[in-house]
C-alpha cells in the first residue's frame, strides 16, 4: 500500500487532479513505496512527547558532533515596533546513513531509467541522502550572528525542523550579515547562513522556482526524479539574464524571496543552485515533514496553491510597505495564488509575470495555457498588473517602465529651448531651477528632491548661456514683474508666475507639492517638525563644514586662512560632527521616526533627501572621519538612512548619470591637511 499522501486529491485544484491522472502520478508513487522515508530517530519516550510541543519544548538537547545540522539563509525586517528581526530556520538530523543506502540509490537508478552500475547513480547517493537520514526532533541549535550576538534557537519539532523568529541587531552599511551555527567540531551540514536586512520601503522580489527559474517538469513523475537526482539542475533559459536586469533596476537592497513548493530535504541542491544562477535571495520551501520519495512528488503536485498563497501572506506580514514582484509559471497553481495575493492585499502587488510554459512534459495540459484560465486566475486584477509572457526578455520594458520609467527631467534637460515663459497656471508647467554651473552646491538639495519626485525641470547648469540668468537675478538685472520680489542669491525657482528663492523656502514648497512631506489633513503640523530636522542638517552638516575651509572670510582665498581651517576642522571632526549624527541617530530611535529608515512618520520626506545630501558632502570632505564614524556602528541608523536614499532607483539614476557634477568649490571640499581621523 503507498504511503498516505499529506495532501488529500480534494484540497487539490481541478487542474492538479487532471494532471496528475493524465500522467500517471499514482501509479508512479505506488512503484516508490520500497524506496523508504527518513524516520525519527530514537529518543526517549518523554523526550519523544516533548518533541511535539516543537519551539515550547521544556528540555531541548544540545547538538552532537555527529549530528547534521542545516542553517537557512534569511531576510530581517522591522517588527511592529521598528526592531530588527528575523524568522530564522534550521534542521537536524542524524549523520549516520542508513543500510538500506544502496538499495534505494538503485530504486531511484530503476524508476528513472538507469542501468545498474551507472555513472550516474553517484550523484543519485548525493541527493537523495536528505530524503533517508534520521530526523532528530528536540535539538536545539546555537547561531552566532555576525561573530557576535549569539542567538539560541527554537528546540526543533516532529519534524526535525525549528522556525523561530528573533530580534536582531542592527545591520552593518553592507545591510547584510554572515552567521555560523555554533556547534562541536566534526558537525557536519550547512553551518553559515547569510541574513539580508530589508528596510519596509522599497521593491521586493517573490519567483517560484519549478519550471519558472528552473527546469523541472513538473507535470512528469519521472521528469521530476530525473530532474532532482540526476541531471545537472538547468536554469529555464533567459531568466538568468532577466532576474540579472531587474536587480540591476531595484539595487541590491531589494529582497529577494524564492517560492518553491519542494520539501526542504532539496534546500541544500535548491541553494547551491540559487548561487550559481540567480541574485541571493530567502529560500521558503515546505517544511511539513523530511519527505517520503513519493511525497515529493506530491508535494510538487498537490496543494500548492494555498501553500503559496499561505507563503506569500507570510511575507507580506514581513514587508507591507514594500512593492512586489511576483514571478511565476503556468505549471502549477502560480496564477491563481497570485492573483488571489494581489485580491487579498490591495496595492501591494505591483507587478505578476507568468511563463507560458509550452513543453507538454512540464505544463502536463494544454488547458493550463488557454486564456481562460488566466482570466479567471486575475479576476478584478488590472490588466496592466499581470502579463503572461514566453520569451523572458520581453519582460524588461515592463519591469523598465515599472521600476525606474524614463525621466522626465532628462528630456526636459535635453533641450536647450524648453520654453521657461511665465504662465498662468503654475501646475502645468515644469519648475525651472536657476542656479551655478559646475558644482552641486546649495542647488543640489532641490535636484535631488525633483528627481525623487520625477517631476519635470529645467537646470541652467545645463542650459547653454544659463549662467547668464543667474548672473541677471545676484546682480539686479532680472526684469522686475510686478510680483516677485529680488533676490540676494541662488537657488532660485521659477514655477509659472511664483519665483521663490532660499533652499529651505523652496523645499518646502517643493516637499508639499511633490509628496515628499507629512499630509496636511492628517498631520497638519508635521511640515513644521520636517523643517526642523532640514534646518538642522543644513546648519550642522552643511554650513558648519563650509565654514571649516573659510573659517574667517568667504571673500578670502583658502590659502589665506589654512592654519584657522584646520583649528575649525579639527574641531568639528572631533566635537560638532559625532554631535550632530548623534541628534539624527536619537531622532531616527524616536517614536515620531515611525518604522523603516526615515526621520519622520515612517515615510521618505524632503528632510531625508537633505540628510543624505549632507551625509554624502561631509564623507567626501572628511572621509577619515566618517568612515570611522560608520565602523564604529553608534550611528548605524544614519548610515543606513543614507545608504536606502542612495538606492531609490530615481536617486541612484540620476546620481550615476552625466547630470550629477563633481564637488569641488562648493559647500564641500576636500583638503588633504583637513581629513583629520577622530
Amino acid at each position: 500500500m503507498p504511503p498516505k499522501l499529506r495532501y488529500s486529491t480534494s484540497e487539490a485544484t481541478s487542474l492538479e487532479s487532471r494532471t496528475r491522472s493524465d500522467h500517471g502520478f499514482p501509479d508512479a508513487e505506488a512503484s516508490l513505496v520500497n524506496i523508504g522515508a527518513a524516520k525519527i530517530s530514537k529518543v526517549s519516550k518523554i523526550k519523544d512527547l516533548l518533541s511535539y510541543l516543537g519551539s515550547k519544548n521544556p528540555l531541548p538537547t544540545p547538538v552532537h558532533k555527529n549530528d547534521v545540522v542545516w542553517l537557512f539563509d534569511n531576510v530581517a525586517y522591522r517588527g511592529p515596533t521598528g526592531e530588527w528581526q528575523a524568522e530564522f530556520v534550521s534542521a537536524t538530523f542524524a549523520g549516520k546513513v542508513p543500510a538500506k543506502f544502496v538499495d534505494i540509490v538503485g530504486d531511484i537508478a530503476d524508476a528513472v531509467g538507469l542501468a545498474k552500475g551507472d555513472a550516474e547513480e553517484a550523484v543519485i547517493e548525493r541527493r537523495i541522502v536528505p530524503f533517508v537520514l534520521d530526523i532528530l526532533p528536540g535539538k536545539q541549535v546555537r547561531v552566532s550572528h555576525d561573530k557576535k550576538h549569539l542567538l539560541k534557537l527554537g528546540p526543533g519539532g516532529r519534524n526535525g525542523i525549528s522556525s523561530d523568529v528573533k530580534k536582531v541587531p542592527a545591520p552593518p552599511k553592507s545591510m547584510a550579515v554572515e552567521s555560523t551555527a555554533d556547534v562541536p567540531n566534526g558537525t557536519l551540514g550547512i553551518l553559515d547562513m547569510k541574513t539580508v536586512y530589508a528596510e519596509p520601503e522599497g521593491w521586493a522580489i517573490i519567483s517560484d522556482v519549478d519550471d519558472t527559474i528552473k527546469v523541472t517538469m513538473t507535470s512528469d513523475p519521472t521528469g521530476i526524479l530525473r530532474s532532482t537526482f540526476v541531471s545537472d539542475p538547468t536554469p529555464v533559459p533567459g531568466m538568468p539574464e532577466l532576474y540579472a536586469y531587474i536587480q540591476s533596476l531595484v539595487t541590491k537592497s531589494a529582497p529577494w524571496f524564492y517560492l518553491s513548493a519542494s520539501p526542504y530535504n532539496l534546500y541544500s541542491f535548491l541553494h547551491d543552485f540559487r548561487d550559481a544562477h540567480y541574485p541571493h535571495g530567502q529560500l521558503i520551501l515546505r517544511d511539513a515533514s523530511w519527505m517520503t520519495i513519493p511525497g515529493l512528488l506530491s508535494n510538487l503536485t498537490l496543494g500548492t496553491e494555498q501553500y503559496k498563497i499561505d507563503r506569500v501572506a507570510k511575507v507580506q506580514g514581513w514587508l507591507p510597505k514594500r512593492k512586489m514582484i511576483l514571478i511565476g509559471d503556468s505549471t502549477q497553481s502560480d496564477p491563481e495564488a497570485y492573483g488571489e495575493s494581489y485580491r487579498a492585499f490591495p496595492g501591494w502587488v505591483k507587478l505578476i509575470l507568468i511563463r507560458r510554459v509550452t513543453d507538454i512534459a512540464s505544463v502536463g495540459t494544454e488547458e493550463k495555457n488557454l486564456p481562460e484560465r488566466f482570466e479567471r486566475a486575475f479576476e478584478d486584477v488590472p490588466k496592466s498588473v499581470w502579463h503572461v509572457f514566453d520569451d523572458p526578455a520581453e519582460c524588461k520594458a515592463l519591469i523598465q517602465k515599472l521600476v525606474a520609467p524614463p525621466q522626465i527631467p532628462n528630456l526636459a534637460m535635453a533641450t536647450e529651448e524648453v520654453s521657461v515663459k511665465r504662465q498662468k497656471s503654475a501646475k502645468d508647467v515644469p519648475y525651472h531651477l536657476i542656479y551655478h554651473a559646475g558644482l552641486p552646491g546649495r542647488g543640489e538639495f532641490i535636484r535631488l528632491v525633483l528627481e525623487e519626485a520625477g517631476a519635470e525641470y529645467t537646470d541652467t547648469a545645463h542650459i547653454k548661456d544659463g549662467m547668464k540668468e543667474v548672473l541677471a537675478h545676484i546682480t539686479g538685472e532680472a526684469p522686475d514683474d510686478g510680483i516677485n520680489t529680488p533676490f540676494f542669491a541662488p537657488p532660485i525657482l521659477r514655477h509659472g508666475d511664483l519665483v521663490i528663492n532660499q533652499t529651505p523656502n523652496i523645499l518646502q514648497y517643493l516637499g508639499t507639492r511633490l509628496g515628499l512631506a507629512p499630509d496636511a489633513e492628517s498631520d497638519p503640523d508635521g511640515v513644521y517638525r520636517i523643517n526642523g530636522l532640514l534646518l538642522t542638517a543644513l546648519d550642522g552638516l552643511g554650513d558648519e563644514p563650509h565654514d571649516c575651509h573659510h573659517p574667517i572670510a568667504s571673500g578670502l582665498y583658502y590659502e589665506d586662512q589654512k592654519p584657522e581651517s584646520k583649528r575649525r576642522a579639527e574641531d568639528y571632526v572631533k566635537v560638532r560632527l559625532p554631535k550632530f549624527l548623534g541628534y539624527f541617530e536619537r531622532v531616527l530611535n524616536s517614536k515620531a521616526s515611525g518604522a523603516g529608515p526615515w526621520l519622520y512618520g515612517g515615510q521618505l520626506t524632503y528632510a531625508d533627501i537633505v540628510l543624505f545630501h549632507c551625509l554624502d558632502g561631509v564623507k567626501y570632505m572628511f572621509p577619515k572621519a566618517m568612515l570611522k564614524m560608520d565602523n564604529e556602528g553608534k550611528h548605524s541608523k544614519v548610515f543606513a538612512l543614507y545608504d536606502a536614499v542612495k538606492e531609490r532607483p530615481r536617486i541612484k539614476a540620476y546620481l550615476e548619470s552625466p547630470r550629477r557634477q563633481n564637488y569641488g568649490l562648493g559647500i564641500y571640499r576636500y583638503y588633504e591637511e583637513l581629513d583629520i581621523e577622530p
